[in-house]
């Protein structure tokens, strides 16, 4: 079986990219002063590029499972085509660490992070994704990935996706706490627009994009 098809990630990256920076430009013009608006515009637009690039980078890496296992052996469903372990690797950790940030911040948070400017989110809440990333980067590593991703990619992979993700969703929060904007669009009624949706992602999938190098490199050295 084919992985995820080329041409229609592309559109979809594509896509993002052009509402981000539609919502990008909604927030800037809202901003006191022409060099606020100029600023908060081209920063957020090189992060969305270079998050947006990061996660077709990790395309580069494709994966094929089928022809590494028996016919008859009673594997993962994943383990019977060709995916991008990559890919699986920067966005399940980020829902991951969304979801159980939200959960555990919702029932016991107390604490509060950055209360100017993200008053919902906190150190409860926040720990808890940390950790929630950290599993579920051992279990992409280990499961998804054959053979799997040895320590030194793990490990720091594991330490780094929690706070970068976290960071994401800071930078985006103050651009709309700086624009008197609630959230960033409209596009999902209830959810927010296209960054309230990947601000963590932009700032995961490069962190990842790093490992790849990382391993790329440990691989080439062998």
């Amino acid at each position: 079986m084919a992985g995820l098809p080329g041409p229609w990630l592309t559109f979809g990256v594509a896509l993002l990219f052009t509402l981000g920076l539609l919502e990008l430009w909604r927030l800037a013009r809202a901003l006191p002063g022409v060099g606020k608006q100029v600023t908060g515009f081209v920063a957020g637009a090189i992060v969305l590029a270079g998050g947006l690039f990061a996660l077709m980078y990790l395309t580069t890496y494709l994966q094929g499972h089928g022809e590494l296992i028996p016919s008859d052996a009673r594997v993962w469903p994943w383990m019977r085509m060709n995916i991008y372990p990559w890919i699986f690797m920067a966005l399940l950790t980020t829902w991951a660490a969304d979801t159980s940030a939200y959960v555990v911040g919702s029932l016991i948070g107390r604490r509060k992070v950055a209360p100017r400017i993200s008053p919902g989110k906190t150190w409860e809440g926040t720990i808890a994704g940390f950790f929630a990333a950290a599993i579920t980067v051992w279990f992409v590593g280990t499961q998804i990935f054959s053979p799997s991703l040895p320590a030194g990619i793990l490990v720091p992979l594991a330490v780094a996706v929690g706070p970068a993700g976290l960071l994401g969703d800071l930078l985006e929060s103050a651009l709309k706490r700086a624009a008197g904007a609630k959230d960033s669009g409209t596009l999902f009624p209830g959810h927010g627009g296209v960054l309230d949706r990947i601000d963590s992602l932009l700032l995961v999938a490069p962190v990842v994009a790093l490992a790849l190098n990382a391993y790329r490199s440990g691989m080439m050295g062998v």
